[in-house]
């Protein structure tokens, strides 16, 4: 039986441990652990109702060899950062993908999280640390890089390319063939035609560019 830690905090740590409780798994092969604050990012007052199952910081906690983790933060940066730790530590990921369908072909790395309902095509290549925040649609031939963040119902349609720390919003729309670079911020409701580089601030439709994206966490 594996323990699922969640390390983290604040209002997506608590979703992760609502999908993980309401997984087919969940009482047959996983278990929940608790949470796991992160530099100051999660305390006990952060998980409201669920506040009991906090254990304190990642650093000051023994883990054991049937111990897993879950990335509860939303954003990239955060995501990439506690992915990091993580990794240095020594630790293993869990791979929270309750109650959906992959195909074979579906390639995907570690610490990602496929929240229910997630639609994937075939021959798809996920790296690591990246979030499918619900309702997402990914075409055939796609390849996503690492700690994106896909918000509920955005749609990334066939051999798209997707490179690292961009956050899709919700409802956007990432059209064939595009390619997205890195750091970028695609708001809402906005259509990528043909792509963008780095660091950019997409809006409309079609997508332009109206300003930088700054890295907040190094």
């Amino acid at each position: 039986m594996k323990n699922i830690f969640i390390v983290g905090g604040d209002g997506f740590a608590r979703e992760c441990y609502f999908h993980l409780k309401h997984s087919v798994d969940f009482g047959k092969e996983v278990n929940f652990g608790g949470f796991l604050g992160h530099g100051g990012y999660g305390s006990s007052v952060d998980y409201k109702e669920v506040q009991k199952y906090y254990k304190g910081e990642i650093l000051d906690y023994k883990f054991q060899d049937n111990d897993y983790c879950v990335i509860g933060a939303g954003y990239p940066e955060l995501r990439k950062k506690i992915y990091e730790d993580i990794k240095s530590m020594g630790l293993k990921f869990y791979t929270l993908k309750a109650n959906i369908y992959l195909s074979d072909s579906f390639e995907y790395g570690e610490g990602n999280i496929f929240v229910a309902p997630f639609d994937a095509s075939v021959n798809i290549k996920i790296g690591n640390g990246n979030l499918f925040n619900g309702n997402v649609i990914m075409g055939h031939d796609c390849k996503i890089g690492d700690f994106n963040t896909f918000c509920p119902s955005s749609r990334i349609l066939g051999n798209v390319k997707v490179g690292d720390s961009n956050t899709i919003g919700t409802n956007a729309i990432i059209l064939p063939k595009a390619k997205i670079g890195s750091n970028n911020m695609i708001a809402p409701l906005s259509v990528v035609y043909r792509g963008c580089k780095d660091d950019c601030y997409m809006i409309g439709n079609p997508a332009l560019k109206v300003g930088e994206v700054e890295k907040t966490i190094k």
